[in-house]
């Protein structure tokens, strides 16, 4: 009967131990999210082109972004998450799906656009401009949304403290 008290605490002893420590799980964070935050500075960098207008620097830019965001889904696919992990793992592979979705389609049409010349670019297509650039920055503050609310959850199921 001894026994039998023991087996319990053996088998809680054996799962908790299985589970990643804070420290490992932060880890697998900041290695899973740098990717995160590179595909975001590939963006950046795209947007500060549209102020500067400078159409090959847009070109060079939007590639950029466009191979980012390619990289970062194939490296989050090769990264084997610890432990509980596969939930911010699968949530980060459908933000870069969003974001690629975007580099490869609405980005490469705005750009398009925006390397009109200046007396052919028609009130028309500035009202395209204006509202296919809008619907990118809806689609990408949703996805970032979704992102930092499962990202925070993976935070708290480690009792981990995140830098805005």
């Amino acid at each position: 009967m001894k026994h039998l008290i023991y087996i319990p605490a053996l088998l809680l002893t054996l799962f908790s131990s299985c589970r990643p420590s804070p420290k490992e799980a932060a880890a697998f964070n900041d290695r899973i999210m740098s990717e995160q935050k590179k595909v975001v500075m590939a963006y950046d960098g795209l947007l500060e082109t549209y102020d500067s207008y400078v159409p090959r620097k847009m070109d060079s830019a939007l590639l950029d972004f466009q191979t980012q965001t390619t990289d970062a889904i194939r490296n989050v696919r090769e990264t084997v998450p610890v432990q509980e992990g596969e939930f911010l793992k699968d949530a980060l592979l459908e933000y870069l799906e969003i974001y690629n979705s975007v580099a490869q389609n609405e980005a490469d049409e705005l750009v398009r656009l925006y390397k009109v010349p200046e007396n052919e670019f028609s009130p028309e297509m500035h009202v395209q401009w204006e509202n296919k650039y809008k619907e990118v920055d809806k689609k990408l503050k949703e996805a970032d949304k979704k992102l930092q609310a499962v990202q925070a959850s993976f935070a708290e199921n480690y009792h981990l403290h995140l830098a805005k």
